[in-house]
C-alpha cells in the first residue's frame, strides 16, 4: 500500500535548522570570495592605469600627467572637447594611454556602471596623489607648482620620472571613494590627498561613514587595505597604518628618509 504519510513538524523543524547552519557557514565564504574577485579586479585595474601613466611619460619625454590642469585641451573617444572641469581631472588625459577603454582600467567593479563622461572624471576608482606627483594645477589645490613655491618650499612635486627617488614606494594612484551629504560612501574620485602636508591633517580612527576627505579621500575597502600603484608600475595592497609613511606620498620625504616628514620652507 502506498504510504500517504509527509514529514512531522519536528523533522520540517530541524531541515530548517541544518539549512540555516549551512547558510551562517556558507555565506562568510561567500562575501569573502566575492570580495577577493573584487580586490583582484582592482588591482588588474591599477596595473593598466599605471602602465598607461608610464607610457604618457615615455611619451613626453619623461613629464609626468598632471593631476589637475585647467588649461589642458582633452577630447573624448569621439573626438569631442571637454569642457571644464572635466577636461582639468587627469581621467581624459590618460585615457588615450589606455585607448579610452576606461571600463576594466580607471572604472571597475561597481564604477563600470558609470555612462557619463562628467561622472566617469569625477569619480574613477583611484584618485591620483595629484600634489606630489605630477602636479596640482587648480584654483584649490594644496599648493600650486609655481616658481615662487619652488623657491619657499624647494621642488614638492615630482614633475619627471627621472626625479623619483624610490619609485617602487612612491604612490601614484591608490582607491578612493567620496561621501554624500548623509554619509553614504560611493566608491571612486579623482584624487587622493596625503596624511600629512604643514601639518597632519588625517584622521585617528578611520570610520568609513566620516567625511572623505578625514583620509585623503583613500578608502581602504578590501579587509582594511587600498590597492596602490607605485610609480615603477607595479601595485600593493596597503593599511592606512601603511600609508600614513609620507615616504609612499613625497619625493622629497624619502629622499629624507623621514616617515613623519611635513613641508617646511628651505
Amino acid at each position: 500500500m502506498r504510504s500517504e504519510r509527509g514529514f512531522t513538524l519536528l523533522e520540517l523543524l530541524a531541515t530548517l535548522g541544518i539549512l540555516l547552519v549551512l547558510a551562517t557557514l556558507i555565506y562568510p565564504v561567500a562575501t569573502n570570495c566575492i570580495g577577493r574577485g573584487r580586490a583582484a579586479t582592482e588591482m588588474a585595474g591599477a596595473r593598466r592605469s599605471v602602465a598607461a601613466w608610464v607610457a604618457y611619460a615615455a611619451e613626453n619625454n619623461n613629464a609626468l600627467l598632471p593631476g589637475y590642469k585647467t588649461d589642458s585641451t582633452v577630447v573624448n573617444a569621439r573626438g569631442q572637447k571637454l569642457g571644464f572641469p572635466a577636461n582639468a581631472r587627469y581621467v581624459f588625459r590618460l585615457a588615450p594611454y589606455l585607448n579610452y577603454e576606461l571600463k576594466g582600467s580607471l572604472l571597475v567593479n561597481d564604477q563600470k556602471k558609470i555612462q557619463d563622461e562628467y561622472e566617469m572624471s569625477i569619480s574613477p576608482s583611484f584618485g591620483i596623489n595629484l600634489t606630489f606627483v605630477g602636479g596640482d594645477y587648480g584654483g584649490g589645490s594644496d599648493l600650486y607648482p609655481s616658481d615662487a613655491n619652488f623657491a619657499t618650499y624647494g621642488k614638492f612635486v615630482v614633475t619627471n620620472l627621472n626625479e623619483i627617488h624610490s619609485p617602487t614606494k612612491l604612490i601614484v594612484f591608490a582607491s578612493a571613494r567620496i561621501t554624500d551629504n548623509q554619509g553614504r560612501v560611493q566608491e571612486g574620485y579623482n584624487a587622493v590627498r596625503s596624511p600629512r602636508l604643514f601639518t597632519e591633517r588625517w584622521g585617528q580612527d578611520y570610520e568609513e561613514s566620516a567625511p572623505y576627505y578625514e583620509f585623503g579621500a583613500v578608502h581602504p575597502r578590501f579587509e582594511e587595505r587600498a590597492v596602490c600603484a607605485m610609480a615603477d608600475g607595479h601595485v600593493e595592497m596597503l593599511t592606512l597604518a601603511d600609508l600614513r609613511d609620507m615616504r609612499r606620498w613625497s619625493n622629497q620625504a624619502a629622499v629624507a628618509d623621514d616617515p613623519d616628514w611635513v613641508l617646511t620652507p628651505l
